[in-house]
């Protein structure tokens, strides 16, 4: 905290800050009343039109039909794009911190905090009330996770007490067992249980701080009556309810804290009206419920004759009340008012209770008597001649039923005409009035089926038309009176107190920023698309526009095609557009991103190559080298072929004869060696037959002799003479 001003102490502080809260109240008293009537007749509640006893008491709903009809046209306009606000370079070196700026912001807006709530809330604020309070500040209190783990091993233990240095977290045990412990081994060392467990309770504390965004209630913020805007007022508070716990917990004095008055047991019109919570008595004095202010005032607190801003925290009763904390403020003011209608000069903005509650209150009227005529008309009163003796008949009738009487009694109804049909005529009459406020009517929410049979396409699209332009009004006038101050006091205090840089993730990719080296003075863009209109229109004045940047593109191509490539950022974002209007939230995913860069460089590559093309003379006389070379290349190839196949041919026929060779061989060896077998093989037979020859020979010698020797033979034994006959 700032050191405190010695010339304005805390008791004149304390006493300024509750002459001012008193102040805002009192001025905003009218605005208060016109919000709580607002609430109440949105949810069907019309104290200043009552009903009569035994009559109808049916009520119009205009202003919640109304405004459930523009809300989510609105809402479309910005939750059409992944990316709501967009950063602009105001300087050439700002364009990567811008991208990077853009990706942050909407990560914060709807990531880290709760956009899409935010946006909701603070848009039904507007139309209901005229203006809806957005609160956009740096929350460097410190956030405490407990939680409780059980069954860890030793590894598991480790790593889940490790801190994480890069989002300033710390731990601390606060509770620990295991199943068994460490013993020593038989050298000494400590060694684990494989088997043991752990059973932990931890305190995580993140120390880093946030950017916080917030849609308060308009009936808890107060300002001075002076300024037309938030910036410029000298004094503004956040009034919202928290326990005595949680201030002591915020770090306020304990003291302090216990010494304060609870919220009043009478609960003020506007939080009854919106019946946000419930009434209970506690008698825990910790969880007890106390007004706390966030108060911002401009007050000269060190006598130099200039007013500082400061912030003060406020607690307890405009009267009871004290001081719990205040220090002199040197960051963006946390508060922006998202208008629907603003008027000039003026800091209250017409809503659209203020068009449609007066309307609201006729057609209740206007309704009632219609049903009450149509009630008397089917039901009529009787005029009764005589005694009936059974006139309960009369007055609770029943299916069927007779009516009894004595002689002369008659029962006559009272007529009563039919003219709710002038009611309804009025009704329809403050439609048309609606119509024309507000642009809400039977068809241009395409009701009304004789408007859409008897109009040609053309006039009934521009019928809604006229009324979208009225949607897309508000729509521009929140984004550019109110959220573009939010998202640009997000880049603001990111740059501002964000000390390193961090990780986020956009369009399904982790990108690391540092918001500390961007310029703090950037533009920042609402992206609010191509209006609230229908999606088919939306998507055909796109096809229309990418046609035309189609068609441009080649004819810009025929005379330079270097200055044709810048078309394509142009021609990928209107595709980009389309399919954002087709519903796509994020349509990054399906197109490619074509910077600046890309084309320079596509560009530069498309004139290093002409210039090459340029060096190498006359296109003929090149086609005609080109044409040479092919041909010397091809005589080179067939060339090169021959060769090769006449080398393949020698050695197949080398191969062939080597085979051949080797054939012959085989085959003389193999005649030789058949050849000596059958001279073998002859000389055996002739070996046989010499032997045969000898030995009949032989025997017959001996046969002779035999003879001879006994004389038997002596004349018939004829001469031989050995060797053959003679000569």
């Amino acid at each position: 905290m700032a050191a405190k001003a010695k010339r304005m102490g805390e008791t004149e502080l304390k006493a300024l800050v509750q002459r001012e809260i008193s102040h805002a109240d009192s001025n905003r008293s009218i605005v208060l009343k016109k919000q709580i009537t607002a609430l109440e007749y949105y949810q069907g509640i019309m104290k200043d039109v009552p009903a009569e006893t035994g009559r109808s008491a049916a009520m119009s709903r205009d202003l919640a039909d109304t405004l459930g009809w523009i809300l989510p046209g609105i809402m479309r306009v910005y939750t059409a794009s992944e990316h709501m606000a967009i950063a602009e370079p105001v300087k050439p070196n700002d364009v990567a911190g811008a991208a990077q700026a853009t990706d942050d912001m909407n990560y914060t807006f709807w990531k880290d905090n709760d956009g899409y709530r935010i946006v909701y809330n603070a848009t039904w604020d507007s139309l209901l009330t005229g203006d809806g309070i957005v609160k956009v500040y740096w929350e460097d209190t410190p956030e405490i996770d407990i939680s409780v783990h059980t069954g860890l091993s030793d590894d598991q233990i480790t790593m889940l007490l490790q801190s994480n240095d890069e989002i300033n977290e710390k731990i601390e045990v606060i509770e620990h067992s295991a199943t068994s412990q460490m013993a020593a081994d038989e050298q000494g060392n400590l060694v684990s249980d494989p088997q043991r467990t752990h059973d932990v309770k931890i305190k995580r504390t993140y120390s880093g701080g946030k950017v916080c965004v917030e849609a308060i209630p308009p009936e808890n913020y107060g300002k001075d009556g002076d300024t037309k805007t938030c910036d410029d007022s000298k004094f503004q508070y956040h009034r919202e309810q928290k326990s005595r716990s949680d201030l002591i917990a915020m770090g306020f004095d304990r003291k302090k804290v216990e010494a304060l008055n609870k919220v009043s047991d009478e609960e003020s019109t506007a939080e009854i009206a919106r019946d946000d919570r419930a009434k209970y008595e506690d008698h825990d004095p910790s969880v007890d419920l106390v007004d706390l202010f966030d108060c911002y005032v401009r007050v000269d607190m060190d006598d130099d004759g200039v007013a500082e801003l400061y912030r003060v925290y406020y607690a307890g009763t405009r009267e009871g009340g004290d001081i719990l904390d205040w220090e002199e403020w040197d960051d963006e003011l946390p508060f922006d008012s998202i208008p629907c209608s603003p008027m000039p000069h003026r800091f209250e903005s017409a809503s659209l209770a203020d068009e449609t509650m007066d309307v609201q209150r006729i057609k209740t009227v206007m309704l009632r008597q219609a049903l009450d005529n149509t009630y008397a008309t089917n039901n009529p009163q009787r005029f009764v001649v005589g005694e009936i003796t059974n006139p309960e008949e009369l007055f609770s009738p029943s299916f069927g039923g007779a009516v009894f009487g004595k002689q002369g009694s008659s029962v006559t109804p009272l007529t009563v005409p039919f003219v709710a049909n002038h009611a309804y005529d009025a009704i329809n009459y403050m439609d048309q009035v609606i119509e024309r406020r507000t642009g809400v009517s039977r068809t241009t929410m395409a009701l009304d089926p004789d408007a859409l049979q008897n109009q040609t396409a053309t006039a009934n699209q521009n019928a809604r038309d006229a009324a979208y332009s009225q949607i897309e009004l508000i729509a521009r006038n929140q984004a550019e009176l109110g959220w573009k101050k939010v998202f640009r006091k997000i880049m603001r205090l990111q740059i501002r107190h964000q000390n390193q840089p961090r990780i986020i993730r956009m369009r399904g990719n982790f990108t690391q920023v540092d918001p500390r080296q961007w310029n703090a003075d950037m533009d920042v863009t609402i992206n609010v698309g191509l209006g609230s209109g229908s999606r088919d229109r939306d998507m055909m004045a796109l096809q229309q526009v990418l046609s035309n940047q189609t068609a441009l593109a080649q004819q810009v191509a025929a005379l330079s095609p270097a200055r044709a490539m810048e078309m394509l950022p142009y021609i990928t974002r209107t595709m980009m557009k389309q399919a954002e209007s087709a519903g796509i939230k994020s349509p990054e995913l399906f197109y490619p991103e074509i910077t600046p860069q890309d084309v320079q460089q596509a560009q530069q590559q498309m004139a290093q190559a002409q210039q090459q093309q340029a060096q190498q003379g006359d296109p003929k006389v090149q086609a005609a080298q080109i044409q040479g070379q092919t041909k010397l290349q091809a005589a080179q190839m067939a060339a090169a072929t021959a060769q090769q196949q006449n080398q393949l041919k020698t050695q197949a026929q080398m191969q062939y004869n080597q085979q051949k060779i080797a054939a012959h061989y085989a085959l003389g060896q193999q005649k030789a060696i058949n050849e000596q077998q059958i001279g073998i093989a002859k000389l055996g037979l002739q070996r046989e037959q010499t032997g045969a020859e000898l030995a009949m020979r032989s025997k017959q010698i001996d046969g002779e002799l035999a003879l001879k020797a006994t004389g038997v033979m002596h004349d018939i034994i004829t001469p031989v003479h050995i060797g053959g006959a003679p000569g």
